[in-house]
């Protein structure tokens, strides 16, 4: 009655189909074989904490390096926005070339970055501001704080700590 087709794949279409499959695993390969594929910089593993810090008698952070690598110099940066009342996108400030980060430094922070510009100075050791303008941390409100590796460009850090 009904007369089938018994060829599942006419001949021609088997060979474009061949075709193109050489030529895809062919730019796999060359990618791999001429570095096209790009390679990023290792992300450090580093422990690093971000708390209140109650022992001063202004209000402040404190970014801890509990363990891990070294971060270099001008290698990260830091960003300290209030996280209460909506999103606020993060404000970086790179740290100084030869302020290394390394285990057992502790940074304080009583500015945020929001607005900071070039009147901030990020050190292994505070946040500083030349600007009157930049406004300081305030009991009571929530902080989202973000260290990032610029090499890898990991976030090493993102967390919210409340200023009490």
């Amino acid at each position: 009655m009904f007369r089938r087709n018994e060829e599942a794949v006419s001949p021609v279409i088997g060979v474009i189909l061949m075709v193109a499959i050489t030529v895809i695993l062919a730019a796999v390969i060359a990618a791999f074989v001429f570095g096209l594929g790009g390679s990023q910089e290792k992300a450090p593993t580093a422990s690093i904490v971000v708390a209140n810090n109650p022992d001063t008698t202004t209000y402040d952070l404190k970014i801890s390096h509990k363990g891990g690598d070294t971060l270099k110099g001008g290698d990260w940066k830091l960003s300290v926005v209030s996280a209460t009342g909506g999103s606020t996108a993060p404000e970086f400030v790179n740290s100084n070339s030869g302020n290394d980060l390394s285990v057992g430094a502790q940074i304080s922070v009583t500015n945020i970055t929001t607005g900071c510009g070039t009147t901030c100075t990020l050190t292994n050791q505070s946040l500083n501001t030349s600007a009157a303008s930049t406004a300081v941390l305030t009991t009571g409100t929530k902080y989202d704080i973000k260290l990032v590796h610029v090499p890898s460009n990991a976030m090493l850090v993102d967390t919210v700590v409340e200023v009490r």
